[in-house]
């Protein structure tokens, strides 16, 4: 999954409430504002006295040259490299993608983030949205999210049914009150679950129980 750090440099509390309110995986503050963060939400918090430690566990590293793409792709096999760059063209994110480098790209808009999300196809698994303003924020968070991979369903067909004798019902009651054709993926294999409908659709032998899978 691709995540998306926040920066709030300086200290704005409706911005971090609107970082975690939008999904972000993790935000940046500086010193001093880790227990500020703490006390709105739980998520990772990046700082000299944060989950993750700038200078320790996070760098930061100013693109000047072509030259620095070697140092890079090392650097990046033990820390979470941020990349700056005024000029992108200095060193195409592509280049340190194709070496496997895991990096963090520094973006300020929807539209940056879009683009270094989908080079190669790929992208870079990581971004730190940088912005001051609250309304761009919000807008990114929402529609960087919205266009994370979903799951696709494939029709099957039941071509036999067999008696294999008593077994375990198990009812799985949710909070939430389910329409025609939502469910619940259901499996002991990540890699084939089975769409099982909601009781949502009435029937002669029972009421409805949408909440129900």
């Amino acid at each position: 999954m691709r995540k998306i750090w926040v920066r709030v440099d300086p200290w704005d509390k409706k911005m971090v409430t609107t970082a975690l309110e939008g999904g972000a995986d993790g935000i940046m503050v500086p010193e001093g504002f880790t227990d500020k963060v703490k006390e709105l939400g739980r998520i990772q918090t990046i700082s000299e006295d944060g989950d993750l430690k700038t200078g320790d566990d996070v760098v930061f590293f100013t693109i000047k040259s072509g030259k620095d793409e070697e140092e890079i792709v090392k650097l990046s096999q033990n820390k979470k490299v941020i990349l700056q760059c005024s000029d992108w063209t200095i060193i195409p994110l592509e280049n340190l993608i194709a070496k496997g480098a895991d990096v963090i790209a520094q973006v300020n808009s929807f539209e940056d983030a879009q683009t270094a999300f989908g080079i190669l196809e790929k992208g870079v698994n990581h971004i730190l949205f940088n912005t001051k303003n609250q309304l761009e924020l919000k807008k990114a968070l929402s529609q960087l999210r919205s266009l994370e991979d979903k799951t696709s369903l494939e029709v099957a067909r039941i071509v036999e049914v067999i008696p294999v004798g008593m077994g375990d019902r198990v009812c799985v009651d949710t909070c939430t009150s389910m329409t025609s054709g939502q469910g619940m993926l259901i499996g002991n294999s990540s890699s084939a679950l089975f769409l099982v409908h909601s009781e949502s659709i009435p029937n002669p032998y029972v009421s409805p129980r949408p909440f129900r899978v």
